[in-house]
């Protein structure tokens, strides 16, 4: 992709004339082609002479301003001289859509008459610019600013110390601006208003048992004691345009409260907030290393921009980075049983943070923790495949649908799901690996799906077959043992008993037959840098790490679908109120 890249880019949307010596490369005229970006189509549409692109315009209707829509809009401001796919996912924050739009150019030149071979390499190299290194002193840096950077660098500000805030994406708002605008919280204005009360112990206990009580007890407790003044603080001092309609959801208390606008009016309240502070907000610069002094207190952080070197000297730092749900390679890192996923989450969640914790003496927690979602795994491993494009929810979520192996064997009850179907991820993964494959078998039957108007992505078609033998030898499976394993799923169902699995959910399967690869993919990561009460780092014999604070995602252990969003708003400030002191106490 990134060969694919430099053509596109320095070759094409560069405006500039090919090698010299080349042949007339192009039939004149317009052409145009579309590819699946993040949220949506991305169409690409070029005007080209015999020797040069002359003109291009990419569009995306239905992309996210908050994310996709950021690449299109970056992409078609910052055409010349852009050189490689990292250059575009820097400028455009969207490495999807990013994809999208390299894939549609590509296909858009070809049916211009393009040598795609030719071009990659007649693409002229762009020319590194020489950097220089910038050195700023502050009283705090906060690396990241998504909700709980933000809410850390207002935080930190209002209590008096001068902040630096870092983003490596060009625009703030990280996950909480593609987020649905919902935030878990109790006893808030809205409530109130509403008269609706509920016990903190209510509040917590939806929250532990939709996280399967995997949560530290302690931080989570200030999870939920905070959220409803942490709502109120959103709306008062951020501008989120909070609706005054609170809703039923995550569990069965009134408790999810909605931003008019969802993420992306977030993020607009978030960049508000912070113009009308003295806030210094570094967009397209990424913090590489934490600066350490002599006595184990931080010193300040190291980070990039385009060509240059940041040393931004402070005595505290808060890392809110984010999680690392579009970084498989971490992930196993951290937790090889998890070898296989593939990252739908956001593509700025890529762990850097984490790791730069980690390298000066951070403890990390919970890395084993994150929600991952079955997707279609020819759709993303062969198709560049997004979350929507690969959605296979409504396939696994049909009655009679059954899960079984290389060796066409069920393996786990398939209704066991749990909550979000989280159960589901560890027998999948498990079964994977018995198998040496990154993918399990989902089976269903027609009228099922059609009952739900279920359909595959991208306009591809599942695995249909009239027999079980016919399945099996279209799926790769022996058809003997896949015969066996689903003629006694039917004869489960007619009796109204597993004895295998002990399923409590049976509806028989019926001819004509369905069936489509499956693999978890992580959407979000709940481990990363442990802390302690006071959103201070700490290493693994519980010694804080002198001035060095974190918050959201990148950190773990205090929250769960429903008080995400609320968590990291909590703690960001927690962190930059901290971080305040200890700074100014200097």
């Amino acid at each position: 992709m990134k060969k694919l890249a430099s053509l596109v880019l320095a070759s094409a949307m560069a405006v500039v004339p090919f090698a010299a010596g080349l042949a007339a490369t192009f039939t004149p005229g317009e052409y145009e082609a579309t590819a699946q970006g993040f949220a949506g189509a991305v169409t690409v549409k070029v005007t080209v002479d015999e020797e040069k692109v002359t003109a291009v315009t990419v569009t995306g209707e239905n992309e996210t301003p908050a994310l996709g829509g950021a690449a299109i809009e970056g992409y078609n401001a910052s055409l010349i001289g852009v050189a490689d796919a990292d250059t575009v996912d820097a400028t455009a924050g969207a490495t999807v859509t990013s994809k999208a739009i390299l894939a549609a150019a590509e296909q858009a030149l070809t049916e211009a008459g393009a040598d795609i071979e030719a071009l990659k390499t007649a693409a002229p190299k762009a020319e590194q610019a020489e950097g220089e290194t910038i050195e700023m002193t502050t009283d705090v840096v906060v690396v990241g600013a998504g909700g709980a950077g933000v809410a850390a660098a207002v935080e930190a500000n209002d209590n008096g110390a001068s902040v630096v805030l870092l983003e490596k994406l060009t625009q703030i708002g990280g996950t909480t601006a593609t987020s649905q605008g919902m935030v878990g919280g109790y006893e808030t204005k809205y409530t109130k208003a509403l008269d609706v009360h509920y016990t903190f112990e209510e509040m917590y206990g939806n929250l532990m048992s939709n996280a399967s009580y995997r949560l530290d007890p302690a931080l989570t407790t200030i999870t939920v004691e905070r959220s409803g003044e942490t709502i109120d603080w959103m709306g008062e001092r951020l501008g989120m345009p909070f609706s005054d309609n609170v809703i039923v959801g995550y569990g069965p208390l009134q408790m999810m409260h909605l931003v008019d606008g969802a993420g992306p009016a977030m993020r607009t309240a978030m960049e508000d907030t912070l113009a009308g502070t003295g806030v210094e907000l570094l967009l397209e610069t990424e913090g590489t290393e934490i600066l350490m002094n002599e006595d184990g207190s931080v010193k300040g952080v190291k980070a990039v921009r385009g060509a240059d070197t940041l040393l931004i000297y402070a005595d505290s730092v808060i890392i809110t980075t984010g999680g690392y749900a579009y970084n498989p390679e971490l992930t196993v890192r951290l937790d090889p049983e998890k070898a296989g996923t593939m990252g739908i989450g956001f593509p700025g969640s890529t762990g850097e943070g984490i790791m730069m914790a980690s390298n000066v003496g951070a403890a990390l927690t919970h890395t084993n923790d994150m929600m991952c979602v079955l997707k279609d795994y020819e759709i993303m491993a062969e198709h560049d495949g997004t979350s929507a494009t690969a959605n296979v929810s409504s396939f696994i979520s049909r009655d009679n649908t059954v899960l079984v192996g290389a060796n066409g064997k069920r393996f786990v009850d398939e209704k066991d799901s749990g909550y979000m179907t989280q159960k589901l991820n560890g027998p999948v993964f498990d079964q994977m690996h018995r198998d040496g494959l990154g993918y399990v078998w989902a089976i269903s039957d027609q009228a099922s799906l059609d009952e739900k108007g279920v359909k595959r992505g991208l306009d591809m078609e599942f695995v249909v077959a009239d027999t079980f033998e016919e399945l099996a030898e279209k799926m790769g499976l022996d058809a003997a043992t896949l015969s066996e394993t689903l003629t006694n799923y039917n004869a489960y169902c007619d009796a109204g008993h597993d004895p295998e699995f002990g399923r409590l959910k049976l509806a028989k399967l019926n001819a004509p037959y369905c069936a489509v690869r499956v693999t978890p993919c992580e959407i979000i990561t709940y481990g990363g840098i442990a802390r302690n009460e006071n959103a201070e780092v700490i290493r693994a014999d519980g010694a804080v790490i002198p001035g060095l604070y974190t918050a959201g995602e990148a950190t773990a252990s205090s929250a769960y679908m429903g008080f995400t969003i609320s968590n990291a708003f909590t703690w960001g400030r927690i962190a930059g109120s901290g971080a305040a002191a200890f700074a100014l106490a200097k």
